[in-house]
C-alpha cells in the first residue's frame, strides 16, 4: 500500500480482501451449522436422560430395585454431563456466530453496502465541530459509519479524536506503520472484535463497552482504609456468632445468646450499606462487561505485534508482571461474588451470618489498591488499538487505499487520482488536485449536480484520514501540516431564531478566526454567502477568500458565481480556476465528474427545470459574465482535482450518468 503503487492493482486488492473475509465467513457459517447439529443432538440426549431418570426412579420406588437406583443415578449423571456439554456447545455456537457477523460487516464495507450497518443514534461530535458534519465525517452515511470497528466507548472516542484533530508528524508516522501491520492481521482484528462482543448478553448489545464505571470505581476512596478496625471485625464477628451458637447447642451457653453477636453483625451491615452499594453498583452489575474486557485483554496480550506503536501499547498492559487479563479475571470473580447478594435466600440468611458483602467489598478494594489505578491506561490502550484497527480496516477493505506522505511543515498539498472514500469503488471517478502552498486557492465552478460539493468532501475526508495516521483513497497524496476547516452545511433554526445567513456566518467566523493561528488553515467553502443577494454574495465571497489567503490559508471554494473566477487574473499563481460540467451526447445531458481547467462555460439549471416539467424560455445555457469569459488560463501548479459523486447532499453514483 505504498504511494508508488498505481491503480492497476486495485481489482486484485479488492478480490484479495473480499476472498479473505468471504472464506472466513464461509468457515464460520459451516461451524455454526456443525454446532447447531451438536446442540440438537445434546438437547435430545438431555431429554432422554431426564425421562429415563424419572422412569427409573419411579421403578426403583415401586419395586425397591437396587439396579433401578443405580441406573437412575447413571442417567442423572448423563443428564448433568449433557447439560454441561450443551452449554459449552452453545458458547461455541455464539462465538462462531459473532465471528461470522464480523466478516459479514467487512464484506458490506468492501461491496459498498456499509450504509446498511447500524449508525449511531446520538451525535458523537457537536454540530459546532469545525468540519466533521460538513465533510460527512460523522452522522448517517458517514466515514465513521463505514470504518468504525470499535466496540468500546474508548475506541470510538479515540477514533473520533484522531479524525477530528491532526496529530504531529512523528505520531502520524508511528500510526501509519501500525495501521499497515494491522491491515494484514485479519484474524487478530477478527478476534479483537469478537472478544469485545462477548458481553453478558452474548454479543447482542447495541451499545459499546464502557470502562467509565470501572474508572469511577478505581477513584472511590477505600472504606476499609478509612476504618482500619473493620478488617478484624468482619472476621471476628462471624466466628464469634458461630462459636456462641455451637456452645449453645452443647448447653454451655444460653441457646439464644448467639442472636446478640448476630444483631451486631446486622447493625454493621446497615451502617456500611452505602459504600457497599456504591461499589457493587459500579462493578457487580457489569459482570458481563468485565468478562468482555478480560477477553479483549487476553487477545491483545497474545498477539504477535511488531511495530513500535503496537509494542508500546502491549507493554502498557501489565501490573507487576501479571497479565491484565488475569487481573481482570480476578475482578470478574469478585463481581460474581457480589452478584450473589441478588439471590433472596442468600441475602437474607448467608449475608448477615458471614458479613459476605463486607468481605467482597474488602476484596474489591484490595484489587483496586493493586490494580485499579492502572485500568485507565488499559482502557486508553484498548481504545488506541481499536482506532488503529478502524483505520486498518479501511486500508485492507478499500482497494484504492494508500498511505499518504504527511509533512510536519506547511507546504504543498497534492493528490493524484483522489477518490471519495464513501462511494463504492466501481462508481468512483478520480481526479487530481494541487495547491502550491499557503496562500493559494482553487475556485471550483460547475454545473448543478456535477460534483463540486462532493469534491470538497472527498478532499476533506482524505485530509482528515491522513492527519489521523490512516490511509487515503488516492494513488498519491501529499499533505502538509494544516488545520482543516469547512463551511459547507449551515442549518437555520426557528427555535434559536437563526436564519440560514446567520448560521452560515457563524461557520465562516470559525474559519476566519482560526486562520489567524498556525499551522495554516485548509479551508473548504461551498457556495459562500448563499443566503443573501447576488451582488452582496459576490463582493462578500471575494472579500472572504482574499482575507483567508492573506493569512496564509489555502483551500478550495466551490461556487456558481463565475465572477469569482476573475481573481485568477488578479493573483496569478495563487488562485486558479477549475470546473465541472455536464456532457452533451446525442442531445442528452450526462455527467462524467471529470475536473477540467478553467471556468465552466454553461449552466444546466434551466435545462434541469425543463426536464422536471417546468415551462422555461429558450436559452443557450452560456455564461454571460464577461470576466469569466476572459478567464481561461490555468496555473502551472496543478489544476485538476478529485471529484466523485454529485454536487448535492447525496453522493450516489459517480459514473457518467444521464440527467
Amino acid at each position: 500500500m505504498s504511494a508508488e503503487q498505481d491503480s492497476s492493482d486495485e481489482p486484485a486488492r479488492a478480490r484479495r480482501a473480499e476472498a479473505a473475509h468471504g472464506e472466513r465467513r464461509v468457515r464460520f457459517v459451516a461451524e455454526m451449522s456443525r454446532r447447531e447439529s451438536q446442540s440438537g443432538r445434546l438437547s435430545l440426549l438431555r431429554l432422554l436422560a431426564f425421562l429415563a431418570t424419572g422412569a427409573l426412579v419411579a421403578t426403583a420406588l415401586a419395586e425397591s430395585s437396587q439396579l433401578a437406583w443405580m441406573l437412575a443415578a447413571l442417567c442423572a449423571v448423563a443428564f448433568v454431563l449433557a447439560v454441561i456439554a450443551h452449554q459449552r456447545v452453545h458458547v461455541l455456537l455464539e462465538a462462531a456466530r459473532t465471528r461470522r457477523d464480523v466478516h459479514e460487516r467487512n464484506l458490506a464495507r468492501i461491496s459498498g453496502r456499509w450504509v446498511e450497518l447500524a449508525p449511531r443514534a446520538d451525535e458523537p461530535l457537536p454540530r459546532s465541530h469545525p468540519y466533521a458534519w460538513d465533510v460527512d465525517l460523522v452522522g448517517p452515511g458517514s466515514l465513521l459509519q463505514r470504518i468504525d470497528v470499535s466496540h468500546t466507548a474508548h475506541g470510538e472516542r479515540t477514533l473520533l479524536q484522531w479524525l477530528g484533530q491532526p496529530a504531529h508528524a512523528a505520531e502520524i508516522a508511528e500510526r501509519q506503520a501500525a495501521v499497515l501491520e494491522l491491515a494484514e492481521l485479519v484474524d487478530f482484528r477478527q478476534e479483537l472484535e469478537a472478544a469485545a462482543l462477548r458481553a453478558a448478553d452474548g454479543g447482542k448489545h447495541s451499545g459499546k463497552l464502557d470502562g467509565a464505571p470501572f474508572l469511577e470505581f478505581a477513584g472511590l476512596p477505600s472504606y476499609f482504609a478509612a476504618h482500619p478496625a473493620l478488617t478484624p471485625l468482619i472476621f471476628a464477628l462471624p466466628l464469634t456468632t458461630l462459636l456462641v451458637f455451637a456452645l449453645g447447642r452443647f448447653e454451655l451457653l444460653p441457646r439464644g445468646l448467639w442472636l446478640l453477636p448476630l444483631a451486631v453483625q446486622v447493625v454493621v451491615l446497615i451502617r456500611t450499606a452505602a459504600p457497599v452499594r456504591r461499589a457493587f453498583d459500579l462493578v457487580a452489575a457489569r459482570q458481563g462487561a468485565v468478562a468482555a474486557f478480560e477477553h479483549l485483554l487476553r487477545v491483545i496480550e497474545r498477539a504477535p505485534l511488531q511495530s513500535a506503536k503496537l509494542r508500546a501499547l502491549q507493554q502498557r498492559l501489565s501490573v507487576d508482571e501479571v497479565p491484565p487479563s488475569v487481573q481482570m479475571k480476578r475482578l470478574a470473580g469478585w463481581a460474581s461474588s457480589a452478584e450473589l447478594r441478588q439471590q433472596f435466600l442468600f441475602y437474607i440468611v448467608v449475608c448477615p451470618v458471614t458479613l459476605w458483602d463486607l468481605h467482597v467489598l474488602r476484596g474489591l478494594e484490595r484489587w483496586n489498591e493493586r490494580v485499579g489505578k492502572r485500568t485507565a491506561d488499559w482502557f486508553a490502550a484498548i481504545g488506541e488499538l481499536e482506532a488503529l484497527c478502524a483505520l486498518a480496516t479501511l486500508a485492507f477493505c478499500d482497494s484504492a487505499a494508500r498511505m499518504p506522505e504527511v509533512s510536519g511543515q506547511p507546504g504543498r498539498l497534492s493528490a493524484l487520482d483522489l477518490q471519495h472514500p464513501l462511494l463504492p469503488a466501481e462508481v468512483r471517478v478520480g481526479n487530481d488536485v494541487s495547491l502550491p502552498g499557503p496562500g493559494c486557492a482553487l475556485v471550483v465552478t460547475g454545473s448543478n449536480m456535477a460534483g463540486k460539493s462532493t469534491l470538497l468532501r472527498a478532499l476533506g475526508l482524505n485530509v482528515a484520514l491522513a492527519l489521523a495516521g490512516g490511509p487515503v483513497c488516492a494513488r498519491e497524496f501529499r499533505v502538509p501540516r494544516v488545520r482543516l476547516r469547512a463551511s459547507m452545511r449551515a442549518e437555520d433554526s426557528l427555535q434559536r431564531g437563526a436564519s440560514y445567513f446567520h448560521a452560515e456566518l457563524q461557520k465562516l467566523r470559525m474559519v476566519i478566526e482560526d486562520a489567524e493561528q498556525a499551522p495554516p488553515v485548509l479551508f473548504l467553502l461551498d457556495e459562500l454567502l448563499r443566503g443573501t443577494n447576488q451582488r452582496a454574495r459576490q463582493i462578500g465571497a471575494r472579500a472572504v477568500l482574499l482575507h483567508l489567503l492573506k493569512r496564509s490559508a489555502l483551500g478550495l471554494v466551490a461556487t456558481h458565481d463565475v465572477g469569482l473566477s476573475a481573481l485568477e487574473r488578479e493573483h496569478p499563481g495563487r488562485i486558479g480556476n477549475v470546473h465541472f460540467t455536464d456532457v452533451a451526447v446525442d442531445g442528452e445531458m450526462y455527467f462524467d465528474y471529470r475536473l477540467r481547467p478553467g471556468v465552466v462555460r454553461t449552466s444546466n439549471a434551466l435545462r434541469l427545470l425543463s426536464m422536471a416539467g417546468v415551462d422555461v424560455p429558450e436559452d443557450d445555457g452560456r455564461m454571460v459574465d464577461p470576466e469569466a469569459e476572459a478567464t481561461t488560463a490555468v496555473p502551472a501548479e496543478g489544476s485538476s482535482q478529485s471529484a466523485v459523486g454529485t454536487d448535492g447532499e447525496d453522493p450516489n453514483g459517480a459514473r457518467a450518468e444521464k440527467a
